[in-house]
């Protein structure tokens, strides 16, 4: 009881420095945080690591992609019956060009009405360079990391991924709609047929496990509290 307290206590105080220092990286808008900070992120990256980790040289010659604002399904995706549309989640997404290649991806978003904070850095080899061919409204099914540009009516497929997942280069809004009522239904189906495994004798066994699994996401807390205030620390440690 004492080492939990003890950690605790630990993780409340690396909570607080991390809040402190994240919120000097803020901006009150998504362009505004672009402009101020994904270059030094970047370059926080080829330097403090290994570029190559990230498709990455250690070429200082960094420029970035337009901002594109990703849209995600609908709760009416899922639904029979109603009209499936996309919907903003103020992420903002950029490639990254090193030597006017398209290497990574970096983003931003609203962390609270007007302020911009960073949201993500790294991809695939593929995905920097199919941003760059996005010309209506950028779409991320995030349960299959699939990307899509989106015109209004037809979703185009921009990575092999995504284009294996729909078995094909493009489909309708429609079409989409049915594949994930369908893939919803099926992971509900799994759900409902675990549960039932469980009432046969498995609730007394997680019952068991209820210290561990609250240990094991405290610690999780802790190691995600420490990530951010390292960041920085490095970076502040650089710049003196």
């Amino acid at each position: 009881m004492r080492r939990m307290t003890s950690l605790l206590i630990c993780c409340v105080g690396l909570l607080a420095s991390t809040t402190i220092v994240s919120a000097e990286m803020t901006e009150s808008s998504a362009e505004r945080f672009a402009d101020a900070y994904f270059y030094d992120i970047v370059m926080d990256h080829i330097q403090g690591d290994e570029p190559a980790n990230y498709h990455m040289t250690d070429s200082e010659n960094i420029t970035f992609g337009p901002l594109l604002e990703m849209y995600v399904p609908s709760s009416s995706c899922y639904k029979t019956g109603e009209t499936c549309t996309f919907v903003p989640t103020k992420e903002y997404v950029a490639t990254v060009f090193q030597d006017d290649e398209p290497v990574n991806v970096i983003g931003t978003y609203e962390q609270a009405a007007g302020t911009y904070a960073f949201s993500t850095f790294g991809s695939d080899k593929e995905t920097p360079k199919a941003l760059t061919d996005v010309k209506g409204d950028l779409v991320k099914y995030s349960e299959a990391s699939a990307w899509f540009d989106y015109d209004g009516d037809m979703l185009t497929a921009l990575t092999s991924n995504t284009k294996q997942m729909i078995s094909g280069d493009e489909i309708s809004t429609e079409a989409f709609q049915v594949l994930l009522v369908e893939e919803h239904e099926s992971i509900e189906g799994n759900a409902e047929e675990g549960v039932m495994d469980g009432a046969d004798g498995s609730s007394d066994e997680a019952e068991s496990n209820k210290p561990t699994s609250s240990t094991n996401r405290l610690i999780g807390f802790a190691v995600l509290a420490i990530l951010p205030f390292g960041y920085w620390f490095l970076k502040r440690r650089k710049a003196t």
